[in-house]
């Protein structure tokens, strides 16, 4: 993995005995203690693949696992959607299917699992919801658009940690700015798919 998807995808570690508190932005990659001094020792930051340990969750002890490596506790599908999608396996035309990423980008790179499942099912629509807007879902739809794909984005199927101008600026390019595709709302896509229906 290149330096800035190690980073971005990291985490500080702070021994339970350490008498200092961490600066939350961790500015260079460079702790302090708590009266702002910076400090080599105490705080080791971690990347993919490093043992998170274990964390108790829902007063549950829970081995996390190693940092965004498959088949862990800490990169399983996020637990409400689970029953919906099991369900959605069940489905017998076009069930649900789960495919993973190794980038921000679904679609990162001239082959992955992503874009082989589209032309397998020759889907050519793309309809993004998600987090975060101005990252993983984004970068996918961005791809998406420079391969060829129609892009709409559910603007109120996005969701971003990232300050409201941020989200703000995805829907102008995408929709209003008419840059990489369209804007809809969930509510009115679902109402425009049951009138498709009922015609």
């Amino acid at each position: 993995m290149p330096p800035a998807v190690r980073r971005a995808f990291g985490f500080f570690a702070i021994p339970a005995e350490a008498d200092f508190e961490s600066d939350e932005g961790h500015p260079e990659s460079i702790s302090v203690n708590k009266h702002g001094v910076p400090s080599t020792q105490k705080t080791a930051y971690k990347g993919i693949g490093s043992d998170i340990g274990t964390l108790t969750h829902n007063n549950e002890s829970i081995t996390a696992g190693r940092l965004l490596m498959r088949d862990t506790w800490n990169a399983a599908l996020y637990p409400p959607l689970l029953p919906l999608y099991q369900n959605g396996l069940q489905i017998p035309h076009n069930p649900d299917v789960l495919i993973h990423k190794d980038r921000m980008s679904g679609l990162w790179g001239a082959k992955t699992a992503c874009e082989e499942f589209l032309k397998k099912e020759g889907i050519k629509t793309l309809l993004f919801a998600g987090v975060n807007t101005d990252q993983c879902v984004g970068g996918t739809l961005t791809d998406a658009f420079s391969k060829g794909y129609d892009c709409v984005l559910l603007g109120d199927g996005c969701g971003t940690t990232s300050p409201g101008f941020a989200q703000e600026a995805w829907e102008w390019n995408v929709g209003i700015g008419g840059t990489f595709g369209f804007v809809v709302g969930c509510e009115g896509f679902a109402r425009g798919v049951g009138n498709m229906l009922s015609e």
